[in-house]
């Protein structure tokens, strides 16, 4: 074969590829997108019948499952030309969580990875990098009301904001000011950003990233820490962190004054092993993720125990090493199942009244 008809032929090659790259990709792109949101179990209720459900399962995110009408023949074509696909998951570490509406955002640190899922326009965006940084392990994640979001990545040692959109915009802190940002949260004009290592919370502007305090310090007295991990902007005005190595949660004001504190370490129930995540709902309900006992923990705004979420294991409901959470304005609560690389969706049930666990 001559070299000019070799190159025709590579040509109209290159054509038909990428005519059936363009037909997979227009028929299948919103089929992806969708596979990522799991359904409901409506019988799954906690606590279980014949008593009244708190906690219903709402469905849960994880990597796409290939269904049949995805694996068309243009599928198959580009699968014999390139090779098979690769299985990584799309959620390795899944870890910090935020939503706002039918919007979820993932902090990925095992794919150093910010996931954003889409639900109402069934988008679903990856951002990787921040202006000339890529993502070493993005932790902490919030938006504010204008939709910027806020991230955290604990190796770089900065916060990076980005626009709803996904493009960067600045940064906050810096090495000389974190030792290993964490937990993030946003209450009115400011943004609370936990500092693990500095065992701390700092506070800046949301307007122009100025550092306006500090609370905490490195101890074991009340308004102080030992490695606290996340933090949440409760409904209530006050801000609850999870201080993992003294095995408690601390409310705080907003100006970072101590309010109070509970919880302590052991193996039974209403203690903590390694907690985590922590949130809390529209009636004040605090949960507390713990991922050495696989569980939620949800209490009264006095600490006392009133109900257990979940177990270990991979099925819908139960968990392997649960880290963040959050609860959106519609009291969906939001479980970052790290080990079982997905999140699961809870839905709070208003009404009922409260009984403390025996």
């Amino acid at each position: 074969m001559s070299v000019p008809r070799i190159i025709r032929f590579l040509f109209s090659v290159s054509l038909l590829i990428g005519f059936v790259w363009s037909l997979y990709a227009c028929s299948s792109s919103e089929s992806w997108r969708r596979d990522f949101f799991e359904g409901a179990d409506s019988t799954m209720q906690w606590p279980p019948p014949p008593q009244n459900p708190r906690i219903l399962f709402a469905g849960s995110i994880r990597e796409p499952r290939m269904s049949e009408e995805r694996d068309s023949w243009a599928r198959r074509f580009l699968r014999g030309v390139f090779g098979p696909e690769s299985d990584s998951p799309v959620l390795l570490r899944p870890y910090g969580i935020f939503a706002d509406g039918d919007r979820v955002y993932v902090t990925d640190p095992g794919s150093a990875v910010l996931h954003i899922f889409d639900r109402t326009r069934n988008r679903y965006i990856a951002l990787e990098r921040a202006g000339d940084d890529d993502f070493v392990s993005p932790i902490g994640i919030a938006a504010d009301a204008q939709g910027d979001m806020y991230v955290s990545d604990s190796v770089l040692r900065k916060v990076f904001v980005f626009n709803r959109e996904g493009r960067y915009r600045r940064s906050i802190g810096s090495s000389e000011i974190f030792r290993r940002p964490a937990g993030i949260a946003i209450r009115e004009d400011k943004i609370y950003i936990v500092d693990t290592h500095g065992h701390k919370v700092f506070v800046f502007s949301l307007a122009d990233g100025r550092m306006l305090f500090t609370f905490g310090g490195h101890g074991a007295d009340p308004g102080t820490f030992n490695y606290p991990t996340n933090i949440f902007a409760a409904r209530d005005g006050l801000i609850y962190v999870m201080d993992s190595m003294n095995f408690r949660v601390q409310i705080f004001k907003p100006d970072g004054s101590f309010v109070s504190a509970f919880g302590k370490a052991g193996d039974s129930s209403g203690s903590f092993s390694k907690p985590k995540g922590i949130a809390v709902d529209s009636e004040g309900h605090i949960y507390v993720a713990d991922s050495h006992f696989d569980n939620i923990q949800i209490f009264d705004s006095r600490g006392r125990l009133l109900l257990i979420v979940g177990n270990a294991g991979n099925a819908a409901g139960e968990f392997a090493l649960p880290s963040g959470m959050y609860i959106d304005s519609l009291d969906r609560i939001y479980v970052a199942d790290s080990l079982n690389r997905r999140v699961q969706i809870l839905q709070y049930v208003k009404g009922a009244s409260d009984t403390v666990a025996k």
